[in-house]
């Protein structure tokens, strides 16, 4: 007989959670987050060139001086060329608000599609980059699982919020497989930016949900250690909706190349999702 002291007794009936180790990525600055030198004036978004705005030179430098960060502390797995072998990097002279000796190598980088983002993670995953061989094109628009040995996909739902922007419209997806041949797009992104509209905008609700399908389609693959790059709306929106205490349930804004780890568990239905154990990344300087 089960006792208060036993506990109650599992429900034979529920699978136990997936479980992911996630990392948190924002892009480096890019040529919509500089402000005017002479008068301090934030660029004008909603000017048509700053289209699917890239990273500054300072942004490149920002996600090289990241990547070799992250490979100190164990994070960044080293592809060898040709031969798809890997190697472990050394942990010394960084620190980080999680436990370094104990990092597991990221197995899977996931990006938006816009160019900022691919930009940065090209930089602090370029072995991933060379690694990759997508599969012949799709239109199938199903769950998408991955193959295990895919090491870089871009995937829609963790794009900036969009509408109005013009820095947060897509280039035409030709153009992004062009500049980054190697990586697997989700067969849903269209040749064109249909979501983006230069009217309306998505509200921090719509964004939510995006986070939340994406998890669950995350959940679904294959790989256990997942980098996210990503934006900051995004990244604070996902972050307030599952662990706001990690973000002083607001105060605290994420910046680029800032960095969050943490655990996501859930089911495959989504019916069920955590995020835990949430906490920023640091370095020493």
């Amino acid at each position: 007989m089960n006792t208060d002291a036993d506990g109650p007794l599992p429900n034979p009936n529920l699978s136990p959670p997936i479980i992911k180790s996630i990392t948190l990525i924002r892009h480096g600055v890019a040529l919509h987050n500089i402000c005017d030198e002479m008068t301090g004036a934030k660029p004008n978004v909603l000017d048509p060139k700053f289209t699917d705005s890239p990273l500054t030179r300072h942004g490149e430098l920002q996600a090289v001086q990241l990547g070799e960060r992250l490979k100190r502390i164990g994070l960044v797995r080293c592809y060898h060329e040709d031969s798809g072998r890997t190697s472990e990097c050394s942990t010394v002279g960084c620190r980080s608000s999680s436990d370094a000796d104990t990092a597991s190598p990221i197995e899977l980088v996931v990006c938006s599609p816009l160019t900022r983002c691919l930009q940065t993670a090209s930089h602090i995953f370029p072995s991933y980059f060379r690694n990759s061989h997508p599969p012949p094109d799709t239109t199938s628009t199903d769950v998408h699982v991955l193959n295990r040995n895919c090491t870089v996909c871009c995937h829609p739902d963790v794009r900036e919020a969009y509408g109005k922007n013009y820095s947060d419209k897509r280039s035409p997806l030709c153009q992004l497989k062009t500049k980054f041949p190697t990586v697997q797009y989700h067969p849903s992104i269209t040749e064109h930016d249909i979501d983006w509209q230069p009217h309306t905008r998505e509200a921090c609700h719509d964004v939510v949900r995006r986070v939340h399908n994406f998890f669950v389609w995350l959940l679904q693959q294959p790989h256990n250690n997942v980098a996210i790059v990503t934006h900051g709306v995004w990244m604070e929106c996902a972050l307030l909706n599952y662990c706001p205490e990690v973000l002083q349930f607001g105060k605290k804004r994420v910046y680029n190349c800032d960095v969050y780890s943490g655990t996501l568990l859930g089911s495959s239905d989504g019916r069920s999702i955590m995020l835990t154990d949430v906490e920023q990344i640091t370095f020493d300087e």
